[in-house]
């Protein structure tokens, strides 16, 4: 199936999901290889959703992780991992208290800081070998015939799986620091006027800020260098070609990005690149009728929603 193809199929599975429908003629098989912790969040109802609409939903987690699991209306498929549910709490325990201790000076906080990314990368590159490597479980998944991948490429394992299997992807993801996925997905991305990631800069910049950027923005290489060598040597490893992340991303056929266009600033994106926030938001119920008293005496009431 060529990329045009593939992602007219994906855009039916999406509208299907937007509108309410799911023609028996559009149901997929979708595997869903998704990133643990927050970034589950938003992968699970997505594959909740597909699932409830008919389409056949099969998620690949590890047997310990920190927040991934079971849910309604998709079936798991779980592999073995080199470590217990123990070890993965100390690690996230550890990562608190680094956060929260204040009183440290700027390289005792810059050491603990790297030290415990070290923890955590470890940790990912662990659980994504332990998948990428189970070749019993790589060539079920290969049998099972399905018809796309959803997954976060802040963690490219699922964009890896895809490759192998020769299977479209959907990406669901909010941003890569070092931009990745807008380079991946061939999108502008000037530095005049779209800020980088940490900067805290609006579109607006000072001509000093939009130097400041540019330099960040001339950096991004090094960053994704030192973010994604370790999935680059895994890349080799597992698809047996001289091919990185960053190729391996540009693949991809649907980039969903949890950004919604009126919280963020204006930036180019590419056709294939869609905004949905709204996939964080909870369904918003009326709170009961209340009456609010004005300076004038006047008695206005109001109805009020807060998000449940």
């Amino acid at each position: 199936m060529d990329h045009d193809k593939q992602k007219a199929h994906i855009f039916i599975w999406l509208v299907s999901m937007s509108d309410g429908t799911a023609s028996s003629a559009f149901l997929g098989k979708l595997l869903v290889v998704p990133m643990d912790g927050s970034h589950w969040v938003g992968v699970k109802a997505l594959a909740q959703e597909m699932g409830r609409r008919g389409h056949r939903v099969t998620v690949v987690i590890p047997e310990v992780s920190i927040r991934m699991g079971p849910g309604k209306h998709y079936e798991t498929v779980t592999y073995p991992v080199p470590y217990d549910k123990a070890y993965v709490d100390s690690v996230m325990a550890s990562h608190i208290d680094v956060i929260k201790k204040t009183a440290q000076s700027f390289t005792e906080k810059i050491k603990n800081r790297f030290a415990q990314i070290q923890k955590i990368t470890s940790l990912i590159h662990t659980g994504a070998e332990s998948l990428l490597f189970n070749d019993s479980l790589i060539s079920h998944l290969a049998q099972q015939g399905f018809d796309a991948v959803l997954t976060d490429p802040m963690v490219p394992t699922g964009s890896l799986v895809a490759w192998k299997l020769g299977l479209p992807t959907i990406n669901l993801l909010r941003g890569i620091p070092c931009f990745m996925d807008v380079k991946s997905a061939g999108c502008p991305s000037p530095p005049s006027y779209v800020p980088r990631f940490f900067t805290g800069y609006t579109d607006k910049m000072s001509f000093k800020e939009r130097t400041v950027n540019t330099l960040v923005a001339l950096l991004e290489p090094l960053m994704c260098r030192l973010l994604y060598w370790h999935f680059d040597n895994i890349a080799y490893q597992f698809l047996g070609e001289e091919v990185g992340i960053a190729e391996v991303l540009s693949e991809s056929a649907i980039w969903l990005m949890r950004t919604d266009p009126i919280l963020e600033f204006p930036r180019p994106l590419m056709p294939n690149m869609v905004p949905v926030g709204g996939i964080n938001c909870n369904v918003r119920n009326p709170l009961p009728e209340v009456r609010t008293s004005w300076s004038s005496g006047f008695h206005h009431p109001c109805r009020l929603t807060r998000s449940l």
